[in-house]
């Protein structure tokens, strides 16, 4: 947190405001008190049930876009009819059921979306698997969650059929978009079939369990997280209502026409998934790509008229410059966010610019662990606070607490501690685990905040992401984004190296921005006034490659060397 942070106004601002009104009694966002996990808890009144009724109730969109892949369209009356025979067929095919679990492995295809939703529809657990890994740890995976079975593309299959003794034990597998092959069941032929198909049963109750979705394992074997029904409608309820709050204030800003939104997470990914929920909730129609590609990223906001886009700041960062260069009528663009890490001041300022009177910048902070953004902030209040990651949103009770738990007073440091209908019920099959994170409610997030007086929160770094340099804690997290605030740098991590007498020392490793210079001297400049003397790197490395990152964007230092 700045000095000038530190100074504001103790009222929230005008975004917090917002979604303060639209929750009030007799507002269209009405919060009451339901059971999560046992304990009392606050949720929308207004959220769907289950993902199921979240999905039935689409029908009523009927021939309004909702995806769109390159030169591929779907309406949601086809998306239904679809998602409806998909069903039918992992029915009548493998005996898929209430409570069975199907593991879901590609890139963004429609198909994704689909083989989703048909899970959902029968009652199972859908388990997103993350496209990048290897065969061996793919195993991993499905080994731990044993999958009735597999719904997977080409690329996944190649690398799953190396896994004989794993693949063995589940009742199938279907391709997406795959050659054909012995042992695997197309999903065309699923959803083949001019007849009626009828929707099936399957009872479900909110707190029935909807996802396992396993966490990045930036810091050590990826786990399962489960997450329920109930946890992922008050999700989308929040995303609803932070839609609405920025649509509100900028008054006539928002263009007309259907609503799209640009997907540029992963679906695997907790933010990816609930950009799938909550625009399919809202009727919004979902672009999607292969890969990203800032280039045909601009083209597509252009031609589908794209209103939001939310991505990790790197992404943001590309599309940014890729807008600067383009001649194409982007007017339509009002939003561009920010998730899975935290963006610099510079970024935030950039989208400010960019975007004029329209509703300009926003970020989020959630995990896996809480079904995806659990703290919010946008606008205005994000520039007046361009390093803070919001307040809590209003199903959400947080805390501040020392490493005894003990709460921690406005402006200390201390872990955040999350509570809500939004946290997940633990890890699966991991009991010491979850109840060394989960405890009475509360999960423990391991990430090193500060909180001011008008209840924004400020992301200092995780615990375990901290150099200690002689005595004194450095989060890198904080000594990143003021690196990354130079303009001449595209990203930055911090490491720490040993020292004899320190213990360690502060370093870090940058990447420059094309075209732009900067050496070690320039850097510890323009960090001196806005940084602690022993927080400025005493070294820098500089290079040309993208620094290692994880889908969702977090820096991952284990393979990173530090200068010197």
């Amino acid at each position: 947190m700045s000095a000038a942070e530190a100074a504001r106004s103790k009222a929230p601002g005008p975004m917090a405001a917002e979604m303060d009104r639209l929750t009030a009694p007799g507002g269209p966002f009405p919060v009451t008190w339901g059971v999560h996990d046992g304990r009392p808890a606050q949720v929308f009144a207004d959220a769907p049930a289950t993902l199921r009724d979240l999905f039935l109730a689409t029908k009523a969109f009927g021939d309004r876009d909702a995806l769109v892949y390159g030169d591929e369209r779907w309406t949601y009356a086809e998306q239904w009819d679809q998602a409806v025979r998909a069903a039918d067929g992992l029915a009548r095919r493998f005996g898929v059921g209430p409570g069975d679990r199907v593991a879901i492995a590609g890139r963004n295809y429609p198909e994704w979306c689909l083989a989703f939703w048909a899970v959902q529809l029968l009652g199972g657990v859908a388990v997103p698997l993350n496209a990048w890994l290897t065969a061996p740890e793919l195993e991993v995976l499905l080994d731990d969650c044993a999958p009735a079975l597999v719904v997977a593309d080409a690329e996944r299959l190649d690398r799953l059929a190396g896994l004989p003794g794993t693949t063995g034990r589940l009742r199938g597998l279907v391709g997406m978009r795959a050659p054909a092959r012995e042992g695997v069941v197309p999903f065309a032929d699923l959803v083949r079939g001019d007849g009626p198909v009828a929707v099936p049963e399957a009872a479900r109750r909110p707190d029935d369990i909807a996802t396992i979705m396993y966490t990045s394992g930036t810091t050590g074997r990826p786990k399962g997280v489960v997450s329920t029904h109930l946890s992922h409608g008050c999700t989308v309820l929040s995303m609803r209502l932070r839609s609405a709050a920025r649509a509100n204030l900028a008054g006539g800003g928002r263009p007309a026409g259907p609503p799209a939104t640009l997907l540029t997470f992963p679906l695997f990914h907790i933010a990816g998934l609930t950009a799938l929920t909550s625009n399919v909730h809202a009727g919004r129609c979902i672009v999607s790509m292969y890969r990203f590609d800032a280039a045909e990223a601009v083209r597509l906001i252009a031609a589908e008229r794209v209103q939001d886009v939310t991505g990790p700041p790197t992404v943001i960062r590309g599309l940014i410059d890729a807008i600067d260069g383009s001649d194409l009528d982007l007017s339509s663009l009002i939003a561009l966010g920010s998730g899975g890490s935290q963006a610099p001041a510079s970024q935030i300022r950039g989208i400010r610019a960019l975007l004029g009177g329209r509703v300009g910048p926003g970020t989020a902070y959630g995990l896996t662990e809480t079904t995806s953004a659990v703290v919010s902030i946008g606008g205005a209040d994000l520039v007046e606070r361009p390093t803070s990651i919001g307040r809590p949103l209003p199903t959400v009770e947080v805390r501040v607490c020392d490493p005894d738990g003990a709460p921690v007073p406005p402006g200390g440091p201390g872990e955040l501690w999350i509570r809500g209908a939004q946290v997940a019920l633990g890890y699966h099959g991991r009991p010491r685990e979850s109840a060394e994170s989960f405890r009475d409610g509360w999960f423990r997030t391991g990430d090193q905040v500060v909180q001011d007086d008008a209840g924004y929160l400020y992301l200092v770094g995780r615990l375990k992401d901290v150099v200690i340099r002689g005595g004194e804690n450095v989060y890198c997290a904080e000594v990143e984004a003021a690196i990354e605030d130079h303009p001449g740098v595209a990203e930055a991590a911090v490491v720490g190296r040993p020292h004899p007498t320190l213990g360690e020392e502060v370093c870090a490793v940058v990447r420059l921005r094309p075209g732009r210079t900067a050496d070690a001297e320039a850097l510890r400049a323009h960090l001196s006034g806005r940084l602690a003397a022993f927080k400025i790197p005493v070294a820098v490395r500089f290079t040309t490659e993208d620094l290692p990152r994880n889908p969702s964007g977090k820096l991952l230092k284990a393979g990173l060397r530090p200068p010197g």
